[in-house]
């Protein structure tokens, strides 16, 4: 209901607004820190996004659950009455991302960018008895709505002129969300149980580094652009996803001043888990850190509409949808299925 009502919102600004500028001067809508300001400009954003992911692979070969429950160890077998082999598995994870954020340039060639973000995760898993005929249980949901991250930048003019602009970026991103979350779960002995959820569905409080560089180029009706970012963990507690790079090019067209379309590769390359939790340790894929990290190759499609919504304001409205072309990651992990951003910016 929620988001027939923002795209009904979004659909009535795209087609009755007073247009200014030009929509092809901002990224798609999914890349962020793409464009810096001009002295004492301030921009204020909203965007949502959400994120699907469904089946399994192993090594990036599909695997199906009969398969996951005969033939993948569960690392915590060790432990008093725990199955031999993983019982749980996960079927479908919807994740949704609130970040609201702001742009101030305190001059031409230096502009700070903040952001927080709001996040809602939910899996859905079906269990399985956990010896004799490995019988299926059910399934059952977990859910995790938090707080997730804090970011602080700083971006840098290096160059611009008519046709070519690139500038740096650095900054911080803080998890602010708990690492200890617990949910309610059906174990291998049929029974629902309170335990604390797999990393999966945790924050991991870790402190990032960020750095980047972006690159814009004009080519009459069309703009080239990329961006190369990494985000490095320097500071955690007890465990952390691991330092991830992404490398992100894209293709702008005009349609006319206020309407652009566009087109983006994005690949991303993220390190594996540091650390553990002694909490988590439920059999399940996403409680073991071997699982975690890997490559990941997206395709997506975007437009810009930029216009007048108060009078000397301008403003944009971004929509982008993002496909996994290829899946590439470590030991057993859920597959990324397709992405869906949505945004708002107003430059005061």
């Amino acid at each position: 209901m929620f988001l027939k009502l923002i795209f009904s919102v979004f659909f009535i600004l795209f087609i009755n607004l007073t247009f200014a500028a030009t929509a092809i001067g901002h990224a798609p809508i999914g890349v962020s820190g793409d464009h810096y300001h001009k002295a004492n400009e301030i921009m204020l954003s909203i965007k949502y996004a959400t994120m699907q992911m469904k089946g399994n692979s192993l090594h990036s070969q599909s695997i199906s659950d009969q398969e996951i429950i005969t033939s993948q160890v569960n690392p915590f077998a060790s432990m008093s009455g725990a199955p031999a082999y993983l019982s749980v598995v996960p079927k479908k994870m919807e994740m949704e991302m609130m970040m609201v954020g702001g742009m101030y340039a305190p001059s031409d060639d230096l502009t700070y960018m903040g952001m927080l973000m709001f996040m809602k995760n939910k899996m859905t898993s079906n269990a399985y008895k956990g010896s004799m005929d490995r019988g299926y249980l059910g399934s059952f949901e977990t859910n995790l709505d938090d707080l997730s991250n804090f970011s602080f930048s700083a971006l840098y003019r290096l160059i611009e002129i008519d046709d070519n602009r690139w500038h740096l970026e650095v900054g911080i991103d803080k998890s602010i969300g708990s690492n200890d979350n617990q949910g309610t779960m059906l174990t291998p002995m049929n029974k629902f149980m309170n335990m604390t959820m797999p990393y999966a569905m945790q924050m991991d409080g870790a402190t990032r580094l960020i750095s980047g560089l972006t690159n814009s180029r004009n080519l009459n009706d069309f703009v080239l652009g990329s961006q190369i970012k990494k985000y490095y963990v320097i500071k955690d507690k007890n465990w952390a996803f691991g330092d991830k790079l992404e490398i992100s090019s894209w293709l702008q067209k005009s349609y006319d001043d206020s309407l652009a379309f566009s087109a983006r590769l994005l690949f991303t390359k993220e390190q594996k888990m540091s650390g553990s939790s002694s909490m988590i340790r439920s059999p399940v894929q996403s409680s073991n850190p071997l699982n975690f990290g890997g490559r990941l190759l997206e395709f997506g499609l975007g437009a810009n509409k930029v216009f007048n919504f108060f009078e000397k304001k301008h403003s944009r409205v971004g929509i982008e949808i993002l496909f996994a072309l290829k899946n590439n990651k470590n030991g057993l992990q859920m597959d990324n299925d397709y992405k869906f951003v949505l945004g708002y910016q107003m430059s005061l």
